[in-house]
């Protein structure tokens, strides 16, 4: 029990001596804390606005890096708001300041007219005709020091007089830069503010086009879709009315996988397999290989076969495809010409029709693709 009180008056103790310690501290140690903050936070995010600028730039890296420059900008424009509180207080001590010396400078003037007034009254000597009335030596001395004490005295208020002006003059120096500096404070931050409301401008305009583009790239991702699942289901119909056997007697496509030719020489543009599309930012899957050819380039078999089908098929233009046997498809699109007829025999290296351009591109090429019992099957597995 008695560990149990001295626990609660060490946890007593140390909770007023926090709060002692919070009470300490000054505002103004806590305001300069907050804006050595917002200082630090500020340099940490041109650091990465700086670093974003060096990468390619996207829709969402633009909206980010404006995001960016809107809190620098509301970080700047708070500090901006400190300074001209600051500048205001200063004004105010200084005017404070200022007025106290206007009052010393009055007090001081008025007591040199009153001195000047009775110097007058003394006449053409002044001062000097309490030595000059003097009718003995100590008279005389009793003079000299009353004179030397009247000339400290009024050298001090003379001094004191011209201390409160030259008070007066830096006060008011301090006053006008003071007041410049807080119109040129009012006007940057006035700045500031036309900035933020034109990145926020900037940004929605961003976002607006982010979302058109989002919704596009959904349309035309669907459309790949749909233009996948259209030729699965033919490839299935196909599939289903084969016989499956080869297309003459040289005993089927299967022992020559490794070593066909292919349909044409060209660069390969697209390989098979999973790919980010570089115009949707997004993954789709590529079935066959692209390669790229001269517009009219001859395309051939690469096994003979009987076609099965030979015409157009949205999405893939002129569009070939041979039945090999066992379950073996090879596909050939994007044909500007055709050169077989469906349910005609096509021997190997025979030709299938010209390289062309095929929907919605712009360069010349050759879609092929191998299926094997209707999967897809990587065609280079299948080339030399």
């Amino acid at each position: 029990m008695r560990l149990l009180r001295l626990s609660l008056v060490t946890c007593h103790l140390s909770l007023l001596a926090s709060g002692l310690l919070r009470q300490t501290i000054s505002p103004e140690k806590e305001r300069h804390k907050d804006l050595q903050a917002i200082r630090s936070r500020i340099a940490s995010l041109r650091s990465r606005l700086a670093e974003s600028q060096k990468n390619v730039s996207t829709l969402s890296e633009e909206i980010q890096r404006l995001g960016w420059k809107i809190e620098i900008g509301q970080h700047e424009t708070q500090l901006l708001s400190a300074r001209r509180e600051e500048l205001t207080r200063q004004l105010h001590a200084n005017e404070t300041e200022r007025a106290g010396a206007v009052a010393a400078s009055d007090r001081f003037a008025r007591a040199l007219v009153t001195r000047a007034r009775v110097l007058h009254r003394l006449g053409r000597y002044g001062y000097f005709r309490v030595v000059l009335e003097a009718r003995d030596v100590a008279g005389f001395l009793q003079g000299v020091g009353r004179l030397d004490a009247l000339a400290r005295r009024d050298g001090a208020l003379l001094a004191s007089y011209r201390a409160a002006q030259e008070r007066l003059d830096r006060d008011l120096a301090l006053e006008e830069k003071l007041k410049k500096e807080m119109d040129q404070t009012f006007l940057s931050q006035r700045r500031e503010l036309g900035n933020l409301a034109s990145l926020r401008h900037h940004r929605e305009a961003l976002l607006g086009q982010e979302r058109s583009t989002a919704a596009s790239n959904k349309i035309e991702v669907a459309s790949l879709s749909e233009k996948a699942e259209r030729l699965e289901r033919l490839l299935e119909t196909l599939a289903k009315q084969s016989s499956g056997e080869p297309a003459d007697a040289s005993g089927g496509i299967r022992p020559w996988k490794g070593v066909l030719d292919w349909p044409a020489k060209g660069a390969l543009t697209e390989t098979f397999g999973r790919h980010r599309h570089p115009r949707f930012d997004a993954w789709t899957v590529s079935n066959g290989v692209s390669i790229a050819l001269a517009a009219g380039a001859p395309v051939h078999a690469v096994y003979s076969g009987r076609a099965v089908y030979a015409q157009w098929l949205p999405e893939y233009g002129n569009l070939v495809i041979l039945d090999h046997g066992d379950g073996v498809f090879t596909l050939y699109a994007w044909l500007q010409s055709v050169a077989v007829a469906a349910g005609s025999y096509v021997p190997v290296g025979g030709s299938v029709g010209t390289a062309g351009t095929g929907p919605g591109r712009e360069e010349a090429g050759l879609y092929f693709e191998v299926r094997d019992h209707q999967k897809a099957s990587d065609p280079v597995a299948w080339l030399r």
